[in-house]
């Protein structure tokens, strides 16, 4: 068989004859030659032709050199291991675009790492956090109620006594788990920083006197003026006998003698509100347990994760008058589930203290070395009369159909019965009535109540909260200590500021690395899937294209000519 111009025949059309195996080729003047081999040849392995060209040949001839060309299609074997292996890598890539261009893979990892778990690293860190917020006192000095009781002055001056700061120190004792349920009660040490004060702990201040107060409520609204005196006269309470007592401030805070509290304490142990042996306004706070807080681990369900379930057994609370009030679906301010953090959801967190939730709603995105947050707020009208809230209309009370005045809200079925109110401090935000008895307010001040929350993990990093204890005088004819007083009149306390101003460095390092560190690596992960697919599937479509006959190898080998036989 003769092929001329083979140079300039295209590989589709130089097929070789189905029964020829080898052809040789007529050799050019200068002696050199082509030998063509079916790809069949190759494949059946005959002497001189595996590796298509790359081994020995020998055959009949002329002198000089010969080029050994394999002709057809490359090895069925090799193509389709290369079409595996593309395709193979084609649809991992194309799931590893999926998964870090449109999921949040890594932090839900990250997350499920946060999920409280009996003895893991997680629930140790939880049950004795290793972040100290500060909690900053101010009580109100009464420095002329004397003046008042006496006729001199018409109004109260008060002075706004603080800053005194404490560090706490949280733990979770009592702990039990019930399946993705945790109960727990909590155990505050709060411990004086006098560097930070305004003075020392036995600065003396001149305060209402609150367990005279909180009696003289209880008779006039259980007590007809008949029953009053043999009532009063069996109790005694010649110790404290005054509208104000004047006290150590350190007295006032953690505790102090009343012969008043002492008489109440067989009634109050009975109801189960007796938690301290001494009367004082934090008394309820330091090295005593807390109520029973429930709360839903995260482990089934990451949405539901530290989610307050249940206070003291009961999944609701009964002391408002409306559902919305009384719900205790919220958290503790500490950690909220990352499904929460829209910026159009509200949170909610509940105080004990309250008896009841707050919202918060968000406001702004801020950092915090460089580290990016978002800011919630507690809304200015959060305490407003239901004229000014209508969703504060549950929180009146309901047997005399009255609600406090805007700016305040009642927390007597949280006070052991007192005649409490709480608001903002120096009334910031009130009605402007509240401040007509006294000077010394200033209710134009900033008074912060936010918190900065991680974007993705949902921990709380900073935040402030800043609310004023008050007291209402509910006097009775039979106590004359009070007739001074108007009825109804709002006496402020104290106020307390709790703030979270600076993290350890441990755990801002991990902050840190959480925050950039994993979205790092999940950028990188989604670069590399996105140009891994690419790349896959540009090769993966010219190797369905492009598997067409053409050359595998073309070698020159030496071939010696054999002399025929006569």
């Amino acid at each position: 068989m003769e092929h001329k111009n083979l140079e300039s025949v295209t590989s589709t059309t130089l097929m070789l004859p189905k029964d020829e195996k080898v052809v040789v080729l007529t050799p050019h003047s200068n002696g050199l030659g082509k030998v063509l081999i079916r790809e069949d040849t190759v494949l059946a392995n005959i002497q001189g032709c595996a590796g298509c060209g790359k081994a020995r040949f020998t055959c009949a001839g002329v002198k000089n050199q010969w080029s050994v060309l394999c002709w057809g299609r490359q090895s069925d074997k090799k193509y389709y291991s290369m079409l595996v292996l593309l395709s193979a890598t084609f649809v991992l890539s194309m799931i590893g675009t999926v998964f870090f261009c449109f999921t949040n893979t890594i932090n839900d990892a990250i997350l499920s790492n946060m999920v409280i778990r009996n003895n893991s690293l997680a629930y140790k860190v939880w049950q004795r956090p290793n972040v100290q917020p500060l909690m900053k006192v101010h009580v109100f000095n009464y420095t002329n109620w004397r003046d008042v009781r006496d006729g001199y002055d018409d109004t109260f001056h008060v002075e706004d006594a603080g800053p005194y700061v404490y560090s706490q120190q949280v733990e979770r004792v009592n702990v039990a788990f019930k399946g993705e349920q945790l109960t727990f009660q909590e155990m505050n040490d709060f411990r004086f920083l006098p560097n930070r004060s305004r003075g020392p702990v036995f600065d003396q201040i001149s305060v209402p006197n609150m367990p005279l107060m909180g009696l003289s409520k209880v008779v006039e609204a259980n007590f007809n003026p008949i029953t009053q005196f043999p009532v009063i006269t069996m109790l005694p309470f010649a110790n404290h006998p005054e509208a104000f007592v004047q006290l150590p401030l350190h007295r006032f805070l953690w505790g102090y003698e009343d012969s008043i509290f002492n008489a109440a304490k067989p009634l109050l142990s009975i109801r189960g509100e007796l938690k301290f042996n001494q009367f004082g306004l934090l008394a309820a706070k330091n090295q005593t347990l807390s109520e029973k807080l429930t709360i839903n681990t995260g482990v089934e369900d990451m949405d539901k994760m530290n989610m307050i379930e249940e206070v003291d057994g009961q999944s609701q609370l009964d002391m408002w008058t409306g559902p919305d009030c009384n719900s205790i679906d919220a958290t503790d301010g500490s950690i909220f589930p990352p499904s929460q953090l829209d910026r159009k959801q509200v949170l909610h967190v509940f105080y004990p203290n309250l008896c009841r939730r707050l919202p918060f709603h968000y406001e702004k995105d801020v950092e915090l070395d460089g580290i990016p947050l978002l800011r919630y707020r507690l809304p200015h009208n959060v305490f407003d009369d239901p004229i000014n809230n209508s969703d504060n209309q549950c929180y009146c009370e309901v047997d005399s159909a009255t609600c406090p005045p805007k700016g305040v809200i009642n927390i007597t079925a949280c006070a052991m019965g007192a005649p409490a109110l709480a608001s903002f401090p120096h009334f910031s935000h009130g009605d402007p009535r509240l401040q007509v008895m006294f000077s010394g307010l200033h209710p134009e001040r900033v008074y912060d109540n936010y918190l900065d929350i991680h974007p993705t993990l949902g921990i709380a990093l900073r935040g402030k909260s800043s609310l004023q204890i008050n007291v209402q005088v509910r006097k009775s004819s039979s106590f004359t200590a009070l007739s001074f007083l108007p009825q109804g009149l709002i006496l402020p306390v104290a106020w307390l500021e709790m703030a979270v101003e600076e993290l350890p460095e441990s755990l801002r390092t991990l902050i840190y690395h959480g925050t950039y560190s994993t979205a790092a690596a999940q950028l990188g992960l989604a670069v590399g899937s996105i140009a891994s697919l690419i790349v896959s599937g540009i090769c993966l479509f010219m190797l369905l294209i492009g598997r067409r006959p053409k050359p595998c190898a073309t070698v020159k080998i030496p071939i010696e000519l054999k002399s025929p036989e006569p």
